[in-house]
């Protein structure tokens, strides 16, 4: 294969036996033709690295990394940036399927747009723990608009469940923002970073399964929001108020991100002021349902 392939795929894992072969197998039939597997093993203790074994022997599309020992989530994410060769790059959950097309089709928008655009991403199908369609997810995080602040408004008002940041990325903007960050939701942080770098494609197919089953920590009925903290480092302190922990480390990055000093500040003001809208309505809506009496149901995502 050659030294710099188009498209790197990173898949940070820990003990991921159960659903492993069947992403990995997906990913080998992307009808892409230029692409290079980057697997990164947090120290897993199951079959996961036997597995990762049995498949980089037979494809020499894939690499192969181990962590001497669980370095916590966010610094595995971290470590197949790193290692990533392609000019173009994806992350990879264990337990989600991109169908063949999904490659092909984000390089062909992230082509077709321009250098402008940084991410492109595809419409969502959720599934259950056995594959079965549970229904289709809007994500609404798409934004051509050429205004920084107007994509990162788009972010904080449409993000849950966060499919966008499993798409395909330019990795040179990529390595500009600070990556996911060892603090719950800091994916939505990392995505109004991007936003405030460039625009963000919506794909119009639906080529992405992501999973939601009981062994993921954030939706596991007996998971705890201790149990997410410890994903994203094992060694790590509990928070208190997540939330709002997530709201300043946003405006934090945001203030500070790889942008002129204007663009820094009308992102930073945008993110504020839509989350804080988005929030009202949110509280407004409980106690509404509260005083007529009706049931209170989150959204899929926990409503975060």
């Amino acid at each position: 294969m050659p030294d710099t392939p188009r498209v790197s795929l990173g898949v940070p894992l820990y003990n991921a036996e159960r659903y492993l072969e069947c992403c990995l197998d997906a990913l080998l039939a992307q009808d892409h033709p230029d692409f290079e597997i980057v697997i990164s093993d947090n120290a897993s203790t199951d079959r996961t690295w036997r597995i990762c074994q049995e498949y980089a022997a037979r494809d020499d599309r894939i690499r192969l990394y181990r962590n001497p020992r669980n370095l916590g989530g966010h610094v595995n994410y971290t470590r197949v940036v790193e290692l990533a060769r392609g000019e173009l790059f994806k992350w990879v959950a264990y337990d989600d399927i991109c169908l063949p097309g999904y490659v092909s089709a984000c390089v062909a928008a992230l082509d077709a747009a321009g250098p402008r655009t940084v991410l492109a991403y595809p419409r969502t199908l959720l599934i259950d723990g056995s594959g079965e369609p549970i229904g289709a997810y809007p994500d609404r995080l798409g934004c051509p608009d050429p205004r920084p602040w107007r994509r990162v408004a788009q972010v904080a008002r449409y993000i849950s469940l966060c499919h966008a940041h499993f798409g395909l990325f330019r990795i040179a903007t990529l390595r500009r923002t600070r990556l996911i960050r060892p603090f719950l939701s800091s994916d939505y942080s990392f995505l109004a970073e991007v936003a405030a770098l460039g625009e963000i494609h919506e794909v119009p197919q639906q080529l992405f399964l992501r999973r939601l089953h009981g062994a993921s920590t954030r939706q596991s009925p007996t998971g705890t929001l201790a149990d997410a903290v410890s994903w994203f480092a094992p060694e790590g302190r509990w928070v208190l108020a997540p939330r709002l922990r997530m709201l300043a480390e946003t405006l934090r990055i945001l203030a500070t991100a790889d942008v002129d000093a204007g663009t820094r500040l009308s992102c930073t003001l945008a993110f504020a002021a839509t989350w804080g809208t988005r929030r009202v309505r949110v509280y407004t809506g409980r106690w509404r349902r509260q005083l007529t009496g009706r049931p209170t149901s989150a959204p899929l995502g926990g409503g975060r």
